[in-house]
């Protein structure tokens, strides 16, 4: 009976601890959330079976206890485009139908063909699941170890249940695409988790328990009673991505097309499942408590914290920095945010703690100092930033400037790919060289276009200061709806209606550097300098003007728009999020 003892004591143990934690802004605990992923399937809808083919192949992150379940489908009797509500109670109606709460706990308590359970799967978790702080705490207590092992149990609070719902699957000619191939679909993500209370774990160890003193008949009526018993789900939420998610590629007679390798439907179908489940994951962190991870800060110079891969760790991962002050008002510790950081690099921590665990590194773009054992706690962002700068110089005007971060997928931190687009309007002496009818410079007023884009590479310094050179290629258009291609001496051989408004365009190299100060962590005033070579002067098609006739020299971009080139200084306002 020493074991029914010790497993009521547990019962009252996590009674006065609680089960489920109430939703709370900021917590100071993190434990592993485990999860069953299941996708959800429907009465009607294109592309299903194929869809479920590559869905169960795909494995849960390690940040994640595997819950998985041999069937991975929520069937529905629903049909495509089903209402929120409608898709929630029907896969909570399925969930209880084919009693996947009972798979889950069956599984935590490694339950047996005869209904023998045991704590040897929570004991292996509840080790994985501590870290430094808990493996002293318990070198300190007489129990060592096993305090750490019995730890498990209040994980089982913490099993979710995921239902990915790829919405309406559609490939490139049900959308009507001709210049793309390849998929697109909605992405709603459903959350459950098992209700697992203290009374329904008494009601488990006192009722459906077979321990070693128990006869055959109280066995078997245990293990009935457990077969028979439904253990109920709750909903938790819904998250949606906020656009369609894709995988398509421009077809191959498509001057984008060209530039890279192509792929098959089937590969690009493989890519958009695949794409939508790590998707699937990232909503979830940022928008549940439990799939944060929390942790204190472990060194202030630099800055360092015990979290690495096992936490699912990713280079330039976002954390906010909180400290517990006392607040009079409510006579409570709150947590006030002092300070926002990114991870630098990475450590692999994948094992059991043993009180010595590395640190991963970060560094700091907002707030004020940080001290150790101030609060870690994951607040992942998209990695995408919009800036918007307006010019002045050669090649002035205003514009708007696009990144992504790729750190999270390359390990480099800061390492940006950015695209851009500029609007200028300017007034050019066109010399009588390249005109007709004219022995004088005549003064033309152009407007410009300018769009591009290349790689970036940021550093941040001194807690909110950034710099960030970059390189890249651009294009720029120049128009003039009075001047007519009759009305000048150049040549090309595209060039079939003399009678068509001027079009120039020219490729350029561009080179510079911003530099930063965050107003806030998703705020920062950009002031930069960047410089323009131009080439020749091309027609739309990419054939280079030249002067006279066919037989006679290019002409380069900077003399016909005498200077066009060189330094541009550029003021904006960049927001990340």
């Amino acid at each position: 009976m020493k074991l029914r003892s010790l497993l009521l004591s547990l019962v009252m143990i996590l009674t006065s601890t609680g089960f489920s934690q109430e939703e709370k802004k900021v917590t100071d605990d993190y434990s592993r959330s485990a999860v069953t992923v299941k996708m959800l399937d429907y009465k009607t809808g294109k592309h299903r079976e194929k869809l479920e083919e590559v869905f169960v192949n795909l494995t849960v992150p390690g940040k994640f206890d595997n819950n998985n379940l041999p069937d991975k489908v929520v069937e529905t009797p629903l049909a495509e485009g089903a209402p929120r509500k409608e898709r929630i109670n029907a896969i909570i109606n399925q969930l209880e139908a084919e009693k996947a709460a009972n798979d889950i706990i069956a599984k935590w308590f490694n339950r047996q063909e005869d209904g023998r359970m045991n704590m040897e799967l929570i004991h292996k978790r509840g080790l994985y699941n501590a870290v430094d702080a808990d493996v002293k705490k318990a070198e300190a207590s007489k129990r060592g170890k096993a305090m750490l092992m019995d730890m498990g149990m209040k994980l089982l609070g913490k099993s979710y249940i995921i239902v990915v719902d790829y919405a309406k699957i559609r490939n490139h000619k049900e959308l009507d695409i001709d210049d793309r191939h390849g998929w697109r679909t909605p992405l709603d993500v459903f959350l459950f988790r098992v209700k697992y209370s203290s009374d329904v774990q008494a009601k488990l160890f006192d009722e459906m328990w077979i321990y070693s003193d128990d006869d055959p008949e109280t066995a078997k009526a245990k293990k009935e009673k457990f077969d028979n018993h439904t253990f109920q789900v709750e909903y938790v939420m819904t998250t949606s991505n906020p656009t369609p998610v894709q995988r398509m590629q421009y077809n191959s007679d498509t001057q984008l097309g060209k530039l890279l390798p192509q792929k098959s439907d089937e590969e690009l179908f493989k890519e958009l499942v695949a794409k939508g489940y790590q998707r699937a994951f990232f909503l979830l962190e940022k928008d549940h408590e439990d799939f944060r991870v929390k942790m204190p800060l472990y060194e202030d110079r630099p800055l360092k914290a015990k979290i690495g891969k096992k936490e699912g760790l990713k280079v330039d991962q976002r954390y906010f920095v909180y400290e517990y002050e006392y607040n009079a008002k409510t006579d409570k510790a709150e947590p006030n945010r002092k300070g926002v950081v990114r991870a630098k690099n990475v450590v692999d921590n994948r094992q059991v703690a043993t009180g010595e665990t590395p640190t991963s590194r970060f560094y700091q773009i907002s707030g004020g100092r940080l001290r150790k054992g101030m609060l870690l706690q994951q607040k992942s962002d998209w990695g995408i930033g919009i800036q918007g700068r307006f010019g002045i110089g050669n090649m002035g005007g205003g514009g708007v400037k696009a990144s992504l971060n790729t750190a999270r997928y390359i390990g480099i931190p800061q390492l940006k790919i950015y695209g851009y687009l500029a609007v200028d309007a300017k007034s050019y002496e066109v010399s009588d060289e390249y005109l007709t009818g004219s022995f004088n410079p005549v003064e033309y007023d152009f407007s410009f276009m300018r769009f591009g884009g290349g790689l970036a590479k940021g550093y941040y310094f001194a807690r909110m200061f950034s710099l960030e050179p970059f390189v890249g290629i651009a294009y720029e258009s120049a128009a003039h709806s009075d001047l007519k291609y009759a009305d000048h001496t150049l040549y090309s051989e595209n060039i079939t209606d003399l009678d068509d408004d001027i079009d120039f365009n020219v490729l350029m190299f561009d080179a510079g550097v911003d530099f930063g100060i965050n107003v806030t962590y998703w705020m920062k005033l950009i002031a930069g300098v960047e410089y323009h070579m131009v080439g020749d002067i091309m027609d739309s098609d990419g054939d280079s003007y030249t002067l006279g006739d066919s037989e006679g020299d290019p002409v380069n971009y900077a003399d016909f728009f005498v200077d066009r080139e060189g330094l541009t200084y550029n003021i904006g306002l960049h927001i990340e999020f």
